[in-house]
């Protein structure tokens, strides 16, 4: 049995609209690169176990890795995990790759 990540970015209020129009976000999970929406979360079908997760954006026409945020995530067999990548006000600040509980819960 597999189980599964969902993964949502949501940029800070301050930087939103800029990030948004210059920049796409993307995830990588275990190495692999993933390039994500700023308008709907991504799942992903993963074995059961320890993950490495990865968020950041790049800007349009750049290849920098910018604001990059680490986090370790394990996942039991039949399990759904959420996620929200946030960065901090700044834009050198880094994603933060925060639990939800649930789509309006965060933890």
């Amino acid at each position: 049995m597999v189980a599964t990540i969902e993964i949502e970015f949501a940029p800070h209020w301050v930087n939103a609209s800029l990030v948004r129009t210059l920049a796409r976000p993307f995830v990588t999970i275990d190495g692999v690169e993933h390039r994500q929406s700023w308008t709907a979360p991504s799942t992903y079908t993963l074995e059961p176990g320890s993950h490495e997760l990865t968020a950041f954006i790049r800007y349009r026409g750049t290849n920098a890795a910018l604001g990059t945020g680490r986090r370790a995530v394990t996942v039991q067999a039949g399990q759904q995990v959420s996620l929200r990548a946030r960065n901090g006000w700044a834009n050198h600040m880094p994603f933060e790759l925060q639990l939800r509980l649930a789509p309006t819960l965060d933890a």
